[in-house]
């Protein structure tokens, strides 16, 4: 494994104060929806956010690096389906059952096949992930997919006019906080070539923004409308 020491905007001490902050909004969230006897769809986002900078974390500092290679990809590949479940509690969303086992396969594939992550690299910026070829290009379609499915079905709800104002305004929020990764990782993608090898690095460092908004802007109307009544 390829090890450096100088810091970057991804650097280990970035990485690991990331995992500090984002498992630190999962437990707010987590006091919060238990409070509200709400659904904890957010919490799971946060803490999978954070499970991945700690996996990052640990392959730099010398961890056992397939073991968290793994708990990484597993942790990143929950994401967008979740993503689109929390939108769904606020619209009605297609596709979140196919959703679901798709991302189910992945997760048994990541956690058990020996050959599905076969190294990760530490450089000092961000992690490259070794993944097996013959599913690259397939997990590829599924996260980004659901990513800008996410964000569609989020957008159909904004100018649907029979929507309440304050679900219209936490579907903008959701734009907004799917944006706030997927823009940087887009022009960092175009512009440095070299940063196309460690997609999920990147764009998950970006994500801490999103972390935010899930939880001060999104998360506050998410658990008044998904309110569990009282037995």
């Amino acid at each position: 494994m390829k090890k450096e020491t100088r810091l970057y905007c991804f650097s280990p001490l970035v990485m690991i104060v990331t995992f500090v902050i984002e498992i630190s909004l999962a437990i707010y969230t987590f006091i919060k929806a238990k409070k509200a006897k709400s659904d904890y769809a957010i919490v799971m986002v946060l803490v999978f956010l954070a499970l991945f900078q700690l996996s990052e974390y640990q392959i730099c500092e010398g961890g056992n690096i397939l073991f968290w290679s793994r708990i990484g990809m597993v942790s990143i590949t929950f994401l967008p389906i979740l993503g689109l479940y929390v939108v769904s509690q606020f619209k009605k969303a297609p596709l979140l059952k196919f959703g679901f086992l798709t991302a189910f396969a992945f997760i048994m594939f990541f956690a058990f096949y020996p050959e599905s992550v076969n190294d990760a690299t530490c450089t000092g910026n961000y992690i490259i992930f070794s993944i097996d070829k013959n599913v690259h290009i397939m997990y590829g379609y599924y996260y980004f997919g659901f990513l800008l499915f996410g964000i569609w079905e989020a957008l159909k709800g904004v100018q649907d006019e029979a929507q309440k104002d304050k679900i219209r305004h936490a579907l903008k929020w959701f734009i907004i906080g799917y944006a706030s990764f997927i823009l940087p990782l887009t022009i960092a993608y175009f512009l440095i070539p070299t940063t196309r090898i460690a997609i999920a690095s990147i764009m998950c460092g970006f994500a801490v923004v999103f972390a935010f908004i899930l939880t001060f802007k999104i998360g506050p109307i998410y658990h008044e409308c998904v309110k569990k009544e009282e037995k």
